[in-house]
């Protein structure tokens, strides 16, 4: 004896609203890939490829995935052919590119579930290239000329978002990212940066090593 019919109709909508939802998730898990045009301190321009794959570990309250890893690749604005690559995990996020006397220059404003650290968080990483590879240094030791932050450090579910995939996010537009942070009262590290986290401890990662 056949079953009713009835049901079937339920059936179907239970499996679209099944596979629109694993396709949704599938999607959210996907690599953001964007450009930005960096200005470095002396005026020049670098663009730097970034992507941000997803799928790391989160907290339980978070309902959007977390970054599972963040890659920016470069090329060196006096020689062009000469790039550079560089990966941190977690939610750690790049805040300068810069480069001093030929050499190029990273920090990094340590976040949670990062792998490749030992830094607490809120604190800077801070990276120089060697010739063969990047070394990790004291954030207190690079050069002055880096006073402040040039990149766009976060982007929230409740801002405007400026990236457009496979495009370029403008030096302009990422000057009133962290002009707009600085005015919202956002955590100082995201457009300038500052010699304790505000509990009195240091933001030199070096100094925990």
């Amino acid at each position: 004896m056949s079953r009713p019919t009835i049901f079937k109709p339920a059936l179907l909508l239970i499996t679209l609203t099944l596979t629109m939802l694993a396709a949704c998730s599938s999607k959210a898990f996907e690599p953001f890939d964007w450009k930005e045009e960096i200005l470095l301190h002396d005026g020049r321009k670098v663009i730097a490829e970034r992507v941000d794959t997803y799928g790391g570990p989160r907290e339980p309250s978070q309902s959007e995935p977390n970054t599972k890893d963040r890659t920016i690749k470069f090329a060196d604005p006096s020689d062009p052919k000469k790039t550079y690559t560089h990966k941190i995990t977690g939610s750690s996020n790049y805040l300068m590119l810069d480069f001093h006397e030929g050499k190029p220059w990273l920090v990094v404003r340590v976040g949670p579930f990062s792998t490749d650290t030992r830094c607490p968080i809120g604190t800077y990483d801070t990276y120089s290239w060697s010739g063969t590879q990047w070394v990790q240094g004291a954030f207190k030791e690079r050069p002055k000329v880096f006073s402040k932050p040039n990149m766009a450090t976060t982007y929230t579910v409740d801002e405007p978002e400026r990236r457009r995939k496979g495009q370029i996010l403008s030096s302009l537009e990422i000057q009133k990212i962290l002009h707009d942070k600085k005015r919202k009262g956002s955590a100082e590290s995201s457009w300038r940066f500052t010699n304790d986290r505000g509990d009195g401890r240091t933001t030199d990662c070096y100094e925990y090593r």
